[in-house]
Protein backbone atom coordinates (compact mmCIF):
# COMPACT_ATOMS: atom_id res chain seq x y z
CA UNK A 1 0.00 0.00 0.00
CA UNK A 2 2.76 2.18 0.70
CA UNK A 3 4.38 1.53 -2.33
CA UNK A 4 1.55 2.40 -4.43
CA UNK A 5 0.93 5.59 -2.31
CA UNK A 6 4.22 6.26 -3.08
CA UNK A 7 4.32 5.43 -6.87
CA UNK A 8 1.14 8.36 -7.16
CA UNK A 9 2.89 10.47 -5.76
CA UNK A 10 5.68 10.39 -8.02
CA UNK A 11 3.10 10.32 -11.13
CA UNK A 12 1.39 13.36 -9.58
CA UNK A 13 4.72 15.40 -9.37
CA UNK A 14 5.92 14.86 -13.03
CA UNK A 15 2.64 15.80 -13.79
CA UNK A 16 3.13 19.30 -11.94
CA UNK A 17 6.58 19.46 -13.53
CA UNK A 18 5.29 18.84 -17.37
CA UNK A 19 2.36 21.74 -16.73
CA UNK A 20 5.61 24.46 -15.67
CA UNK A 21 7.59 22.79 -19.17
CA UNK A 22 4.35 22.61 -21.63
CA UNK A 23 2.65 25.93 -22.86
CA UNK A 24 -0.12 25.58 -19.97
CA UNK A 25 1.58 28.06 -18.19
CA UNK A 26 1.92 31.39 -20.51
CA UNK A 27 5.99 32.09 -21.92
CA UNK A 28 6.03 35.41 -20.39
CA UNK A 29 5.31 34.09 -17.30
CA UNK A 30 8.99 32.15 -17.76
CA UNK A 31 10.39 35.62 -18.75
CA UNK A 32 9.35 37.18 -15.70
CA UNK A 33 11.15 34.47 -13.60
CA UNK A 34 14.23 34.72 -15.66
CA UNK A 35 14.68 38.32 -15.64
CA UNK A 36 13.88 38.61 -11.70
CA UNK A 37 16.33 35.20 -11.28
CA UNK A 38 18.92 37.61 -12.96
CA UNK A 39 20.78 40.22 -10.58
CA UNK A 40 21.54 42.15 -13.90
CA UNK A 41 17.73 43.16 -14.44
CA UNK A 42 16.44 46.23 -13.43
CA UNK A 43 12.55 47.30 -13.08
CA UNK A 44 12.70 48.30 -17.05
CA UNK A 45 13.93 45.00 -17.70
CA UNK A 46 10.84 43.35 -16.24
CA UNK A 47 8.64 46.06 -17.12
CA UNK A 48 8.99 44.90 -21.02
CA UNK A 49 8.09 41.72 -20.14
CA UNK A 50 5.09 42.85 -18.14
CA UNK A 51 3.84 44.92 -21.07
CA UNK A 52 2.68 42.22 -23.22
CA UNK A 53 0.48 40.62 -20.71
CA UNK A 54 -2.38 42.52 -20.29
CA UNK A 55 -4.07 40.18 -17.48
CA UNK A 56 -0.60 40.32 -15.46
CA UNK A 57 0.12 43.64 -16.39
CA UNK A 58 -3.27 44.54 -14.76
CA UNK A 59 -2.73 42.48 -11.68
CA UNK A 60 0.27 43.72 -10.72
CA UNK A 61 -0.66 47.59 -11.46
CA UNK A 62 -4.23 47.08 -9.70
CA UNK A 63 -2.58 45.18 -6.47
CA UNK A 64 -0.10 48.29 -5.86
CA UNK A 65 -3.22 50.02 -5.12
CA UNK A 66 -4.73 47.80 -2.67
CA UNK A 67 -6.08 49.08 -0.17
CA UNK A 68 -3.50 47.85 2.48
CA UNK A 69 -0.51 49.72 1.31
CA UNK A 70 -2.45 52.92 1.42
CA UNK A 71 -0.27 55.21 -0.92
CA UNK A 72 -1.44 58.78 -1.14
CA UNK A 73 -1.18 58.56 -4.95
CA UNK A 74 -2.45 56.35 -7.30
CA UNK A 75 0.24 53.77 -9.02
CA UNK A 76 -0.64 53.98 -12.66
CA UNK A 77 2.43 52.44 -14.33
CA UNK A 78 4.07 48.85 -14.42
CA UNK A 79 7.49 50.40 -13.60
CA UNK A 80 5.64 52.11 -10.52
CA UNK A 81 4.12 48.95 -9.79
CA UNK A 82 7.35 46.97 -9.91
CA UNK A 83 8.92 49.43 -7.80
CA UNK A 84 6.23 49.09 -4.98
CA UNK A 85 5.69 45.73 -4.88
CA UNK A 86 9.62 44.14 -5.83
CA UNK A 87 10.69 41.37 -7.63
CA UNK A 88 9.55 38.35 -5.34
CA UNK A 89 5.88 39.77 -5.09
CA UNK A 90 5.69 40.67 -9.31
CA UNK A 91 6.99 37.07 -10.16
CA UNK A 92 4.02 35.85 -7.63
CA UNK A 93 1.27 37.75 -8.89
CA UNK A 94 2.60 36.56 -12.68
CA UNK A 95 2.34 33.11 -11.44
CA UNK A 96 -1.17 33.67 -9.95
CA UNK A 97 -2.41 35.22 -12.74
CA UNK A 98 -0.95 32.74 -14.73
CA UNK A 99 -3.04 29.69 -12.96
CA UNK A 100 -6.15 31.58 -12.19
CA UNK A 101 -6.75 33.42 -15.57
CA UNK A 102 -5.42 30.42 -17.57
CA UNK A 103 -7.88 27.64 -15.89
CA UNK A 104 -10.49 29.81 -15.47
CA UNK A 105 -11.92 28.19 -18.73
CA UNK A 106 -12.03 24.83 -16.72
CA UNK A 107 -14.54 25.91 -14.02
CA UNK A 108 -14.43 29.80 -14.02
CA UNK A 109 -16.96 30.17 -11.29
CA UNK A 110 -14.66 27.17 -9.12
CA UNK A 111 -11.55 29.80 -9.96
CA UNK A 112 -13.05 32.87 -8.59
CA UNK A 113 -13.87 31.58 -5.67
CA UNK A 114 -10.67 29.70 -5.33
CA UNK A 115 -9.32 33.24 -5.81
CA UNK A 116 -11.19 35.21 -3.65
CA UNK A 117 -10.33 32.88 -0.85
CA UNK A 118 -6.74 33.33 -1.85
CA UNK A 119 -6.78 36.83 -1.65
CA UNK A 120 -8.97 37.46 1.40
CA UNK A 121 -6.63 34.78 3.19
CA UNK A 122 -3.59 37.36 1.87
CA UNK A 123 -5.31 40.25 3.05
CA UNK A 124 -5.34 38.13 6.63
CA UNK A 125 -1.95 37.50 6.25
CA UNK A 126 -0.94 40.98 6.33
CA UNK A 127 -2.98 41.46 9.24
CA UNK A 128 -1.88 38.93 11.33
CA UNK A 129 2.28 39.90 10.17
CA UNK A 130 1.39 43.69 11.11
CA UNK A 131 0.21 42.90 14.40
CA UNK A 132 3.39 40.13 15.15
CA UNK A 133 5.41 42.81 13.54
CA UNK A 134 8.44 39.83 12.86
CA UNK A 135 7.36 39.33 8.81
CA UNK A 136 7.42 41.85 6.08
CA UNK A 137 4.31 42.56 5.25
CA UNK A 138 4.65 42.06 1.99
CA UNK A 139 6.09 38.46 1.87
CA UNK A 140 3.18 37.91 3.93
CA UNK A 141 0.70 39.08 1.14
CA UNK A 142 2.36 37.02 -1.48
CA UNK A 143 2.73 33.82 1.07
CA UNK A 144 -0.90 33.92 1.78
CA UNK A 145 -1.98 34.48 -1.74
CA UNK A 146 -0.25 31.84 -3.26
CA UNK A 147 -0.75 29.26 -0.04
CA UNK A 148 -3.85 27.30 -2.16
CA UNK A 149 -2.20 27.61 -5.74
CA UNK A 150 -1.79 23.58 -5.41
CA UNK A 151 -5.54 23.55 -6.04
CA UNK A 152 -6.33 25.25 -9.42
CA UNK A 153 -3.01 22.95 -10.24
CA UNK A 154 -4.65 19.71 -9.28
CA UNK A 155 -7.74 21.05 -10.82
CA UNK A 156 -5.65 21.25 -14.37
CA UNK A 157 -4.51 17.86 -13.55
CA UNK A 158 -7.15 15.52 -12.69
CA UNK A 159 -10.48 17.97 -13.77
CA UNK A 160 -13.86 16.65 -13.19
CA UNK A 161 -12.54 13.87 -11.07
CA UNK A 162 -10.60 16.15 -8.89
CA UNK A 163 -13.94 18.47 -9.15
CA UNK A 164 -16.04 15.19 -7.46
CA UNK A 165 -13.55 15.07 -4.75
CA UNK A 166 -13.90 18.30 -3.46
CA UNK A 167 -17.83 19.40 -4.50
CA UNK A 168 -19.96 17.87 -1.50
CA UNK A 169 -17.82 18.18 1.73
CA UNK A 170 -13.94 20.08 1.79
CA UNK A 171 -13.17 18.71 5.44
CA UNK A 172 -10.69 16.03 5.72
CA UNK A 173 -9.16 17.67 2.45
CA UNK A 174 -5.35 16.87 1.86
CA UNK A 175 -6.45 13.44 3.34
CA UNK A 176 -8.96 12.97 0.62
CA UNK A 177 -6.25 13.72 -2.17
CA UNK A 178 -3.32 12.32 -0.86
CA UNK A 179 -5.70 9.00 -0.92
CA UNK A 180 -6.92 9.49 -4.30
CA UNK A 181 -3.79 10.99 -5.53
CA UNK A 182 -0.88 10.51 -3.71
CA UNK A 183 -0.52 14.09 -2.53
CA UNK A 184 -2.84 16.68 -1.22
CA UNK A 185 -2.80 20.35 -2.84
CA UNK A 186 -0.33 21.78 -0.33
CA UNK A 187 2.15 19.92 -1.30
CA UNK A 188 1.67 20.08 -4.96
CA UNK A 189 1.56 23.93 -4.19
CA UNK A 190 4.86 23.75 -3.23
CA UNK A 191 6.40 21.84 -5.79
CA UNK A 192 5.17 24.08 -8.42
CA UNK A 193 6.54 27.48 -6.22
CA UNK A 194 9.56 25.85 -5.84
CA UNK A 195 9.77 24.87 -9.82
CA UNK A 196 8.71 28.58 -10.34
CA UNK A 197 11.32 29.67 -7.85
CA UNK A 198 9.69 31.45 -5.25
CA UNK A 199 11.20 32.38 -1.91
CA UNK A 200 11.60 29.59 0.30
CA UNK A 201 9.75 30.73 3.28
CA UNK A 202 6.80 31.35 0.44
CA UNK A 203 7.00 27.34 -0.60
CA UNK A 204 7.10 26.29 3.40
CA UNK A 205 4.26 28.63 4.40
CA UNK A 206 2.68 26.85 1.34
CA UNK A 207 2.97 23.02 2.01
CA UNK A 208 2.51 23.85 5.54
CA UNK A 209 -0.50 26.12 5.71
CA UNK A 210 -2.68 22.94 7.13
CA UNK A 211 -0.23 21.34 9.24
CA UNK A 212 2.36 23.61 11.03
CA UNK A 213 3.19 21.23 13.60
CA UNK A 214 5.32 19.29 10.70
CA UNK A 215 7.13 22.66 9.99
CA UNK A 216 8.43 22.60 14.00
CA UNK A 217 12.03 21.12 13.83
CA UNK A 218 13.15 23.06 10.61
CA UNK A 219 12.33 26.91 12.20
CA UNK A 220 15.83 27.52 14.62
CA UNK A 221 14.81 30.72 15.10
CA UNK A 222 14.77 31.79 11.54
CA UNK A 223 12.13 35.02 11.05
CA UNK A 224 10.75 33.81 8.00
CA UNK A 225 9.84 30.41 9.49
CA UNK A 226 7.36 32.39 11.35
CA UNK A 227 5.15 32.57 8.07
CA UNK A 228 4.10 29.23 8.11
CA UNK A 229 2.20 30.16 11.31
CA UNK A 230 0.87 33.59 10.00
CA UNK A 231 -0.45 32.14 6.69
CA UNK A 232 -2.08 29.24 8.58
CA UNK A 233 -3.89 31.55 11.09
CA UNK A 234 -4.84 33.86 7.90
CA UNK A 235 -6.67 30.58 6.50
CA UNK A 236 -8.01 29.82 9.38
CA UNK A 237 -9.75 32.98 9.70
CA UNK A 238 -10.97 33.49 6.79
CA UNK A 239 -12.64 29.81 6.34
CA UNK A 240 -14.34 30.82 9.89
CA UNK A 241 -16.01 33.87 8.34
CA UNK A 242 -16.24 32.79 4.96
CA UNK A 243 -18.66 29.71 7.19
CA UNK A 244 -20.17 32.23 9.29
CA UNK A 245 -19.07 31.19 12.20
CA UNK A 246 -17.93 34.84 12.93
CA UNK A 247 -15.74 33.88 15.76
CA UNK A 248 -13.27 30.80 17.45
CA UNK A 249 -15.00 29.25 19.55
CA UNK A 250 -12.63 27.14 21.08
CA UNK A 251 -8.50 27.61 20.47
CA UNK A 252 -6.56 23.95 19.52
CA UNK A 253 -3.26 22.95 20.23
CA UNK A 254 -1.87 23.96 16.81
CA UNK A 255 -3.93 27.05 17.17
CA UNK A 256 -2.42 28.15 20.30
CA UNK A 257 1.59 27.13 19.44
CA UNK A 258 0.88 29.21 16.04
CA UNK A 259 -0.62 31.90 18.06
CA UNK A 260 2.72 31.79 20.13
CA UNK A 261 5.12 31.42 17.17
CA UNK A 262 3.44 34.61 15.54
CA UNK A 263 2.95 36.45 18.97
CA UNK A 264 -0.57 37.20 18.71
CA UNK A 265 -3.14 36.57 20.78
CA UNK A 266 -6.80 34.49 20.35
CA UNK A 267 -8.37 38.50 20.37
CA UNK A 268 -6.22 39.31 17.64
CA UNK A 269 -7.86 36.47 15.32
CA UNK A 270 -11.54 37.81 16.06
CA UNK A 271 -10.41 41.34 15.37
CA UNK A 272 -8.33 40.47 12.10
CA UNK A 273 -11.52 38.84 10.72
CA UNK A 274 -13.86 41.30 11.75
CA UNK A 275 -11.12 43.86 9.89
CA UNK A 276 -11.45 41.25 6.36
CA UNK A 277 -14.75 41.55 6.42
CA UNK A 278 -14.95 45.16 6.78
CA UNK A 279 -12.45 45.69 3.65
CA UNK A 280 -14.28 42.83 1.68
CA UNK A 281 -16.60 45.33 -0.46
CA UNK A 282 -13.26 46.93 -1.26
CA UNK A 283 -11.47 44.10 -2.17
CA UNK A 284 -13.88 42.54 -4.16
CA UNK A 285 -12.27 44.48 -7.49
CA UNK A 286 -9.17 42.36 -7.15
CA UNK A 287 -11.23 39.15 -7.30
CA UNK A 288 -10.74 37.02 -11.01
Amino acid sequence: MHIMSESKKEALKEKVDRIIKVSTIPSVVSRIISVTEDSGSNVHDLEKVIEHDQAIASRVVGLSNAVYYGFPRKITSISQAVLVLGFDMVKGLAVSTAVFEGFNSFDRAMMTALWRHSFETATASVLVAERSGIVNKDLAFLAGLLHDIGRPIMYQIFNSEYTNLTADDTSSLIAKEEEAFGAGHAEVGSWFADKCKLPSSCINSIKYHHNPELFRSPMNGNPLSVLVPIVYLANLIVLDGQENHGRFTEISRAQAQALQEARISGENLIQIQEAVAAQRSQITQYYA
